[in-house]
C-alpha cells in the first residue's frame, strides 16, 4: 500500500489536471493507508505520535472506534482494537499520548518505558452520548475503558482530550475531556488527575464568563482542546454566531445562522483529586467577523507552541475557515496570543492558492512554529454535479508570532482524495442532502524530529465512493522543533 509520493506524483500529473507539476515534484516524504481494506466507511481520523521512541497511533471512526499503532514511522500500521464488553461505541474519537507507564517490569498488560495511549470517542453503551476514555499501558495490545469519564444530563457532543503527561508515572497525567451539550450547547471540561481513572464534575466554561456566556448561549461548536507542555495550563476552543442570532433562530444546532465569533477560554491546571478534580476558566473572543461572515467550516483549532523553558508559558494559536474575502471564498485565517489567550492579533490568511479551503488543522512545534494541514479544491462552489476535485495541503510557518507571518505551502495528499461537495452541517447534513462522506475533521502533530505527521481522509476520486484513512509524513519543509534530530523523522522504535 505504501507509495511513494515523488513516484506518484510524476504519474498523476498527467490525470489530474488541477496539480501543477512542478508542485508535485515539491512533495516529500510518503504516504500509507491506515485502515484495513474491509472497512469502507472510516472517517474522522486523528493522530498522536509519543516523541520518546517515534511511535505512532491512529484512531478513527467506522461503525465504532479503531486504533492503529505504527512502529517504523508510519510506513505500516498494526491494528489495536478496543475491546469493550458493551460493543461498538459511536464514535467522534481523539488520540493522545500521556506519560510512561505505570510499571517497573512487564505485567500481562503493561509494558515498562512505554507511554500510555489515551483514546475519547462518544459512547452507546451503557450510558448512550456519553464519553468513553480507553487507555492502553502496552501499547495498544490491551485497553481498559472508563465508561464514564465524561457525563451530562442533556448528552454530549464532539468530545476532544488534551493530556499533560506525567514524567514519572501515567498514573499521574492529568487528563482533560471537552464537548457541548446537546440543550443549552455550553462548552464544558471534565478533568483527570490520575490518569483517567476519575473525573471530576464537568466544569461549564461559559458559567464562569458572563460575555463568553451571552455571546455563545445555546449555540456553540466545540473546537479544540489543548496544553502548554511547560505550564500544564488548559486551553480550549468553540466557535458561536451572536446573541441575536442564537436565540433569535431559536438555538438552532442544525448551523442555519453564520458562525461568525470565534472563542478562547484558559484555565490554570486541574486542582484536586479523584471526583473533586476542577478547572477554573477565563475567556476571550479571537475574532468576530461579523453576521455576514461563517466560520463553520469545520472546525476552528488550537495549538500552543513550547517555550522550552519550564514554567514559562507559549504562544496560544488559533486557525479557522471564513469567507472573509467573498461569499463564496473560504480562506484559511490564523491569529497568535503571547498572554494566555487574552489577546489575539488579527487574523492573516494562510493560503497562497484560489478556491475553497475547509477542515484547517494545526500543530505546533518550538516557538514560533506552526505547522498546517486543510483540504482544497480549485472551485469556489463546489457541488457533487461538478464533481469537484479535492486535495490535501500542507504549510507551515516560522514566525508565527509576527504579525505579517510568512508561509510556505505544498501538497500533502498525491492527488484527488475526494470528489464533489463537503457539507458542513454536522449529521444534519442528512437534511440538507449535502455531501458528507468525509465526516468533519481531519489531523495532523508533529513528530519527534520536528516533521508533520498528517492523516485524513481519503475516497480518491469516486463520487460517493468508499472511504479509508491515509497518513502521511511530510518533510519538505523546516523542524518544528529546534535541536530536534532531523534522522528521527518518520521513524519509530522498529526503524524506517
Amino acid at each position: 500500500m505504501r507509495r511513494s509520493l515523488a513516484t506518484l506524483g510524476a504519474a498523476l500529473a498527467l490525470t489530474v489536471s488541477f496539480f501543477a507539476a512542478a508542485a508535485l515534484a515539491d512533495i516529500s516524504g510518503f504516504i500509507e493507508k491506515v485502515s484495513p481494506d474491509a472497512e469502507t466507511n472510516a472517517t474522522e481520523p486523528s493522530v498522536t505520535v509519543d516523541r520518546s521512541d517515534g511511535t505512532i497511533y491512529v484512531a478513527w471512526q467506522a461503525s465504532g472506534t479503531h486504533v492503529a499503532r505504527s512502529d517504523n514511522g508510519g510506513r505500516s500500521f498494526v491494528q489495536t482494537p478496543i475491546a469493550d464488553p458493551f460493543g461498538n461505541d459511536i464514535g467522534d474519537v481523539h488520540v493522545r499520548v500521556g506519560g510512561p507507564t505505570p510499571c517497573a517490569s512487564p505485567t500481562s498488560t503493561c509494558l515498562p518505558r512505554a507511554h500510555r495511549v489515551y483514546v475519547t470517542s462518544l459512547e452507546r453503551l451503557p450510558l448512550v452520548l456519553q464519553t468513553h476514555l480507553a487507555r492502553s499501558d502496552d501499547r495498544g495490545a490491551h485497553w481498559t475503558v472508563n465508561q464514564i469519564a465524561a457525563t451530562n444530563p442533556s448528552f454530549i457532543d464532539r468530545p476532544w482530550l488534551a493530556v499533560f503527561p506525567s514524567k514519572s508515572s501515567a498514573s499521574q497525567d492529568q487528563v482533560y475531556i471537552s464537548y457541548h451539550d446537546f440543550s443549552a450547547s455550553q462548552i464544558n471540561v471534565a478533568a483527570s488527575n490520575d490518569g483517567g481513572t476519575t473525573f471530576g464534575p464537568s466544569v461549564d466554561v461559559l458559567a464562569q464568563n458572563h460575555i463568553a456566556f451571552a455571546n455563545s448561549f445555546c449555540n456553540t461548536i466545540p473546537s479544540d482542546i489543548e496544553v502548554d507542555s511547560e505550564t500544564g495550563e488548559v486551553y480550549v476552543q468553540w466557535i458561536t454566531a451572536d446573541p441575536v442570532q442564537n436565540v433569535g433562530m431559536g438555538c438552532n444546532i442544525t448551523q442555519i445562522e453564520n458562525f461568525h465569533q470565534v472563542w478562547v477560554a484558559h484555565s490554570k491546571p486541574a486542582i484536586g483529586t479523584g471526583i473533586a478534580t476542577v478547572t477554573s476558566w477565563d475567556a476571550h473572543m479571537v475574532f468576530d467577523g461579523g453576521p455576514n461572515t461563517n466560520t463553520d467550516d469545520i472546525f476552528a483549532t488550537l495549538a500552543v507552541d513550547d517555550s522550552g523553558q519550564s514554567g514559562v508559558a507559549g504562544n496560544v494559536y488559533s486557525v479557522f475557515a471564513d469567507n472573509l474575502k467573498g461569499p463564496s471564498v473560504f480562506d484559511i485565517w490564523f491569529s497568535h496570543s503571547s498572554n494566555k489567550a487574552v489577546n489575539w492579533s488579527p487574523p492573516v490568511k494562510v493560503n497562497s492558492d484560489k478556491g475553497t479551503h475547509f477542515f484547517p488543522w494545526i500543530a505546533a512545534g518550538s516557538t514560533g512554529r506552526v505547522d498546517f494541514v486543510w483540504l482544497t479544491t480549485p472551485d469556489y462552489t463546489p457541488t457533487d454535479a461538478e464533481q469537484s476535485p479535492w486535495s490535501v495541503t500542507f504549510a507551515q510557518t516560522m514566525n508565527g508570532t509576527a504579525l505579517a507571518p510568512k508561509f510556505s505551502q505544498t501538497p500533502a495528499s498525491s492527488g484527488v482524495m475526494h470528489v464533489g461537495g463537503i457539507c458542513t452541517n454536522g449529521i444534519f447534513c442528512s437534511v440538507s442532502g449535502g455531501n458528507r462522506d468525509l465526516a468533519d475533521s481531519i489531523s495532523i502533530v508533529v513528530d519527534r524530529g520536528g516533521s508533520a505527521a498528517l492523516v485524513w481522509t481519503d475516497q480518491g476520486s469516486v463520487l460517493n465512493g468508499p472511504t479509508h484513512i491515509t497518513y502521511s509524513c511530510v518533510t519538505a519543509q523546516q523542524s518544528a522543533i529546534v535541536g530536534a534530530q532531523p534522522g528521527t523523522s518518520c521513524k519509530g522504535p522498529a526503524g524506517p
